[in-house]
């Protein structure tokens, strides 16, 4: 297949002729990513700002490169930490919907709307927005905030002090953070929720009715069910095993201080 690259140093609009994959890598700025579900081929990358050193794009065997030249992402952090206005870029791309979504950042924001095919995003300090996508979602975020919303399928969500929301028909959900709040709606589904902060709380809601088995732990926290207080099977430490007959939602919670709130309806 054809290979083609551009070196991009002012605004401009480049059309991408296949990209089944996509790969972007910035320090700060914006990556939005338009995944189309009536586009079967190609790509629209719009670079709308872009800051000293040119932005690298690469188009090849289906695979669309958006990034400064570096080589590959180990050690991305460290490597452009003192980068902050050298390597910034306000990124626009529009791919199919079926193309594959990896994205790392420092401090730029980013965007991912209508994915169906797998999105993993890394960023140390800035925010990640997810909205209507399909199949398996990673976020990992150092101090941004992080938002999956109208996703169906599996998530999982790592912060130090970002908060995170996610809401949509969800299957698996993993999240993880020190002292970021979490918050996951489940909407439609029955899902299987591993929430692990330090001093952020927990909070899960989930259809009205539906029946649930939850395992709670906390240090100096509470547990509360349907807006009553659960009680403590342990002294020192809260701990709660509430089992419902029939119950699809395994819910498991651990904070240090943080309260796990579950409601339903």
């Amino acid at each position: 297949m054809t290979t083609e690259s551009w070196s991009v140093a002012a605004p401009q609009t480049i059309e991408v002729g296949g990209a089944t994959t996509l790969t972007v890598r910035l320090t700060n700025g914006r990556a939005e990513i338009v995944a189309d579900p009536n586009r079967t081929s190609g790509a629209v990358v719009e670079v709308l700002e872009v800051s000293t050193r040119p932005l690298q794009i690469l188009a090849e065997h289906g695979n669309l490169r958006v990034a400064y030249d570096f080589p590959g992402l180990e050690g991305f952090v460290d490597r452009f930490r003192g980068l902050k206005d050298q390597d910034s870029a306000v990124v626009r791309i529009t791919v199919p919907a079926t193309s594959v979504v990896d994205v790392a950042t420092v401090g730029a924001e980013v965007v991912v709307t209508g994915a169906q095919a797998g999105v993993n995003v890394k960023t140390a300090g800035g925010a990640i927005t997810v909205t209507g996508t399909t199949g398996s979602v990673t976020t990992k975020s150092g101090t941004g905030a992080v938002s999956i919303a109208e996703h169906s399928g599996d998530a999982s969500a790592t912060t130090v002090s970002g908060a995170v929301s996610l809401a949509g028909a969800l299957g698996r959900v993993s999240v993880q953070t020190v002292s970021g709040a979490v918050d996951v709606t489940a909407v439609g589904t029955t899902p299987l929720v591993n929430a692990k902060t330090v001093s952020g709380a927990a909070a899960v809601q989930l259809d009205a009715g539906a029946p649930v088995n939850l395992r709670a732990r906390s240090v100096t926290g509470k547990v509360v069910i349907d807006g009553a207080q659960a009680t403590s099977s342990a002294q020192r430490t809260v701990v709660v095993d509430h089992a419902e007959p029939g119950a699809a939602a395994y819910i498991s919670t651990n904070t240090v201080s943080g309260t796990a709130t579950i409601t339903r309806g």
